[in-house]
């Protein structure tokens, strides 16, 4: 910089040093991120604004300022790009540069197009690779650099963009070109004219050839062709391929045959479509018209031979088809929304290949749509529609087209052909959908049209001063309000019932059950069948739909009651609106006689329950309930079904997923509790918990008895559903002997076993309150516990024996837990010894034993201790974690 022998120059590369110098100190990466700031430099800044635009008065000294500052960081820009490549760590020099330069411009210190200026020669500078990362630079800047001065700088960016992508392959670097057309669509406003195509000139220079075809006989039903021997056929662009020179010789004419072309015949007619495409004017000429309309035709007799075939093709089972169709259909989709090509490939060994493909087909009827609403917008119809428009005194007459004038016949023609397309997009993976995105875009086009004959108003709007939006609420307020008060106010309630004398009487309406029962499922089958009615006798299609919506309502309300209790009748049902198999009482098969055995007993041998209803058991933690469950299973594996819950905490040693629990995230357990998929669920330690309804409705369809583990929270939250459940809760003695057995575990401090107890104490009292629980039994001795619990859910209180599901087995685990009990009298006395214990013993045998279940309890029952309260919780937590 010191050449220049400018002390001006020289003094502003001074202070760009110290702010170079500043930037290394702000920003420690050597990454495009993040961007300077410009309250960092406030002070060098301040310096420059003083050192070199204090004096300037003028406007003239100021451009001379301008000058200065813009030689020296030219000057530095230089060096940079001479010395350093963009790869190297060094280059976040020429990023804090750029960005000095856009602080200086945002406040006028320099040009404001110069940060642009140096993006321009830095992209000519750069290979594609390098421009990426100018590009990374640029659209993370975008904002600031665009927000001030934007006029001086949008031709400079227009230049630049347009030179970079003119060096892109639109087919090798198709993102980058998107990356380039984004930034541009985002910089400039909606309505800038400097991309809207004003004189309407279309892309001649997107040039299709296609391979030649070596000339065979034609048929002469099909067409008839006068061909010179002389003539040789040369492969040219847009279809003109085989055309002769001299015109004198025939062309090509199609007669109106029903059956389509062969693909040799089809495959330059197709492809010579692609010269209309590219430029419609061309169709203004009836000689070639006639040509468009004759090879879409066949273009489409084909295309429509091709559909018929693939509908018709059977379809071969793969491996991933017997997985299921859900896996198959998305990646169909993947493979639709991936289809982008650039530019097809012509080639005669491909043709047979591409029009095979509905994305091809899809892509080639979307070119004819767009050339077809171009031609109707010539039509008689749309001349006169435009001619009453108001238009601008100078109207875009290029692209209006006035001298152009598109005949009855044809137009009903270009109808008749886009009602076909529209018929044939229809069909097919998705057709529907992607026809109405094409016919909304093609629709949105036509605004955009008018816009260009307008040529192109501008679509901005000022801004409404709070002075306007004042006048108009206070407008609309006045509009809106009736001086005149109403006698009854709009939507207020009857309140009659406030004038009522006696309050006990109006207390007792309100505790009336039948405001808060549920209804019965009969009470419905009147009023739908009155829907019905209505549905065949509706006058017009309003009062139907009322109808039908009203039946849906009381059909969905049915089938939620239903759930609970007749959800065998379900597979019954093939259709949503009708649904009389629910409304059908439940047969009831007649009695069996056999010899002696239980009438509950199946085929298999196993004996039900006469009420088989859902059975959850509750009660305080230490009390013996997981035992019981335990020995409820083991003993009767065929009847009862223990249900597993979800939960949001991470797996613990030895557990393992859909055994212990369902290890689940929080995002779907959100969406089980959302979609109504639990029948309770609650938050302890801050993780959650819940009780799948598919998990026990599974339970039920293997014809089992589900069995639940929960506390009170859950059978309320059960009772509150209406869930129709069999509730038994299990006391122990008393809490004093809660208390013992705790102690005598050891595991748990003091005041985890105090937390215990206090939570214990509230359930107790809670399971007072008449009509929460069906059954409460006392747990003083396993056994016999075990044996009333069996012989309540079996039904058999009045018999001497509980039933058994194998009448000739005995269970195994009962003896097993007797051994238990006399072993544990006496640590290692032989067993003789121990039958001869004091009476005061075998009572210490069976306490210890009772610890050692509800000990074992603890250890194996996993819902007992994640079901806790959150006071109890925090106390478990530390035993847990031992």
């Amino acid at each position: 910089m010191a050449g220049h022998e400018v002390q001006a120059v020289d003094a502003f590369g001074e202070l760009l040093n110290e702010l170079l110098v500043r930037a290394e100190q702000v920003k420690q990466t050597n990454t495009v991120e993040p961007p300077l700031i410009k309250p960092d430099f406030q002070d060098i800044l301040e310096r420059v604004e003083s050192t070199f635009f204090s004096s300037a008065k003028t406007l003239e000294s100021r451009k001379q300022s301008h000058a200065v500052i813009d030689i020296a960081i030219r000057d530095k820009f230089n060096n940079l790009l001479a010395c350093t490549t963009i790869d190297t760590p060094y280059f976040v020099q020429m990023w804090n540069l750029l960005d000095i330069t856009s602080f200086l411009s945002d406040d006028e210190q320099c040009d404001s197009a110069l940060l642009f200026w140096l993006v321009e020669e830095l992209l000519d500078s750069q290979t594609i690779s390098g421009c990426r990362r100018i590009f990374d630079y640029l659209e993370s800047r975008r904002q600031r650099i665009t927000a001030k001065h934007f006029s001086q700088k949008n031709l400079v960016i227009l230049r630049s963009c347009n030179e970079l992508l003119r060096r892109l392959s639109r087919a090798e670097d198709t993102a980058f070109c998107g990356r380039v057309f984004i930034f541009m669509f985002q910089s400039f406003p909606l309505g800038d004219r400097s991309s809207v195509n004003l004189r309407g000139e279309y892309h001649t220079e997107n040039v299709t050839t296609f391979d030649e075809l070596p000339s065979k006989e034609s048929d002469s039903e099909r067409m008839d062709v006068d061909s010179d021997p002389n003539l040789k056929s040369k492969s040219t662009p847009n279809g003109t391929a085989g055309k002769p020179e001299d015109s004198s010789v025939k062309g090509v004419t199609f007669s109106k045959t029903e059956a389509p072309l062969s693909v040799d015949e089809l495959y330059p007619i197709f492809w010579s479509l692609q010269g209309s495409f590219n430029q419609p004017k061309k169709l203004f000429d009836p000689t070639n018209f006639s040509g468009f309309k004759a090879g879409l035709e066949a273009t489409m007799a084909m295309f429509k031979t091709v559909q018929t075939e693939m509908v018709g093709r059977p379809v071969k089972v793969t491996e991933d088809g017997k997985r299921g169709t859900k896996r198959k259909r998305s990646q169909g989709d993947d493979d639709l929304a991936n289809a982008f090509n650039p530019k097809y490939l012509t080639s005669r060994d491909l043709f047979e290949l591409e029009i095979s493909d509905l994305s091809f087909r899809r892509n080639i009827l979307v070119q004819v749509l767009i050339v077809l609403d171009f031609l109707l917008s010539l039509s008689a119809k749309a001349k006169e529609k435009l001619s009453k428009a108001k238009l601008p005194d100078n109207p875009n007459k290029s692209v209006m087209y006035a001298d152009q004038f598109l005949s009855e016949d044809d137009t009903t023609w270009a109808l008749d052909m886009k009602r076909s397309i529209a018929e044939y997009l229809k069909q097919g993976v998705e057709g529907a959908f992607f026809y109405r995105v094409v016919e909304t875009v093609l629709s949105r086009d036509k605004n955009w049209v008018r816009w260009k004959i307008e040529n192109c108003p501008s679509i901005t709007r000022p801004a409404v001063s709070p002075e306007e939006y004042v006048a108009a609420k206070a407008s609309a307020r006045k509009a809106t309000t009736n001086k005149r008060l109403r006698p009854t106010p709009l939507g207020s309630l009857d309140l009659k019932f406030l004038s009522e004398s006696d309050d006990r009487d109006v207390l007792e309406k309100l505790k009336d059950p039948a405001r808060y029962r549920i209804p019965s499922i009969k009470s419905f089958k009147s009023k739908i069948e009155l829907d019905d009615m209505d549905i065949d006798m509706a006058r017009d299609e309003e009062s139907k739909n009322a109808a039908i919506e009203s039946k849906a309502s009381k059909s969905w309300r049915v089938l939620r009651i239903a759930s609970t209790s007749k959800l065998v009748a379900f597979d019954k049902i093939e259709r949503s609106d009708k649904i009389d198999e629910i409304f059908q009482d439940d047969v009831v098969k007649p009695e069996v006689t056999t010899n002696g055995e239980d009438e509950s007993q199946d085929a298999d041998g196993r004996v039900f329950p006469e009420d088989r209803r859902p059975v959850v058991i509750s009660g305080p933690s230490g009390v013996g309930k997981g035992t019981l469950i335990k020995m409820l299973m083991d003993r009767h594996t065929k009847v009862f079904g223990r249900k597993v819950s979800h939960t949001t905490r991470a797996p613990r040693e030895g557990e393992v997923h859909g055994e212990h629990y369902f290890f689940v995230s929080k995002e779907q357990f959100d969406v089980l509790r959302d979609g109504d998929g639990f029948l309770e669920y609650n938050t302890y330690n801050g993780s959650n918990y819940g009780t799948s309804r598919k998990v026990v409705e599974d339970i039920i369809a293997q014809g089992k008895v589900p069995i639940m583990e929960m506390d009170m929270h859950g059978i309320e939250q059960l009772k509150d559903l209406g869930y129709a459940a069999r509730f038994i809760f299990l006391a122990p003695p008393n809490l004093s002997e809660l208390e013992q057995r705790l102690r005598q575990r050891g595991s748990d401090p003091d005041e985890n076993i105090q937390a215990r107890l206090d939570t214990a104490k509230k359930e107790v009292e809670h399971a007072k309150l008449e009509g929460f629980y069906d059954k409460t039994f006392v747990n003083d001795d396993l056994e016999t516990t075990y044996k009333n619990l069996e012989k309540y859910i079996f039904g058999d209180d009045d018999k001497d024996e509980p039933p058994r599901s194998t009448p000739t087995e005995e269970p195994k685990e009962s003896l097993e837990v007797t051994n238990t009990e006399v072993e544990m009298a006496d640590g290692d006395a032989p067993a003789a010894e121990v039958a001869e214990a004091a009476p005061n013993e075998v009572v210490s045998a069976r306490s210890e034993l009772l610890e050692a279940t509800m000990k074992t309890e603890e250890e194996t029952a996993a819902p007992a201790e994640d079901h806790l309260p959150a006071a109890e919780t925090k106390a478990v937590e530390s035993d847990s974690t031992k």
